[in-house]
């Protein structure tokens, strides 16, 4: 099954969705969240027919049944979210109706029986709640929205197969050239092989030195001590010999 039209139809046709009520959930879902949870991906993936596969076929097959189970998945979610943002929209509406007649109602009741003042605050009230809940409402439809985001997850996931398989395609043609890549790996870890050893040796060399130029800084330092003391009784040679010619 080399083609890829038949391979994607293959792994489509074996994808089962699951945890239906986790897909509907109206909060933020993640992309992997909804691919491990919601659909076989994991038995997929790890089956018996996908892991005899040699690579590069293996990784391609994997690509191809993450793209599948994400893909249903995200559709199936996104078709959940319109719906659910549609009949918030038409409650909303329905609220907005309600509100205007209570309004054409609360006016013609201020109109006909000015002075029932308690009549009045309840339809002003209920008004109130209903703008709350109105607002609530409006609310859930902005989160319902968020089914657009699940669209540019898809059409990420598009554009990642894409460079997979033109990955694929490029491993393909470079196999043609790999016996003289080989050949040049070989002379390069040679090269770097001989390069360790050098710079090891001088490493070593350099290590000498610095023993050797610490000792001689020592035999320095003592043979200066030395000095200074020869120069001391010089010194006093010399005045005690001033001291005799004077008497």
């Amino acid at each position: 099954m080399n083609d890829s039209k038949e391979l994607f139809e293959y792994w489509h046709d074996r994808v089962r969705l699951r945890n239906q009520k986790l897909m509907e959930a109206p909060g933020h879902l993640k992309t992997p969240e909804l691919r491990h949870e919601c659909t076989n991906y994991d038995e997929l993936r790890q089956g018996r027919e996908v892991q005899l596969l040699g690579e590069p076929e293996r990784s391609k097959v994997i690509a191809i049944i993450k793209y599948e189970c994400t893909a249903q998945a995200l559709q199936y979610r996104a078709g959940c979210l319109r719906d659910r943002a549609n009949k918030l929209e038409d409650a909303c509406n329905e609220l907005d109706r309600e509100k205007s007649r209570l309004l054409k109602f609360v006016k013609a009741l201020q109109e006909k029986l000015f002075g029932k003042d308690k009549e009045l605050e309840q339809l002003k009230a209920r008004i109130a709640r209903l703008e709350a809940e109105n607002e609530t409402l409006r609310m859930e439809v902005e989160k319902a929205e968020a089914y657009a985001e699940l669209q540019v997850e898809f059409e990420k996931l598009q554009k990642q197969y894409a460079v997979i398989e033109k990955r694929r395609k490029e491993l393909a043609k470079n196999n043609q050239s790999l016996g003289g890549r080989v050949a040049g790996v070989q002379r390069v870890r040679q090269a770097r092989d001989t390069a360790q050893a050098l710079v090891k040796e001088q490493k070593q060399q350099i290590t000498t030195l610095i023993k050797e130029n610490q000792q001689l800084r020592k035999g320095n330092e003592k043979l200066q001590a030395e000095l200074e003391k020869l120069q001391k009784r010089n010194d006093l040679g010399r005045t005690e010999n001033q001291d005799n010619e004077t008497r």
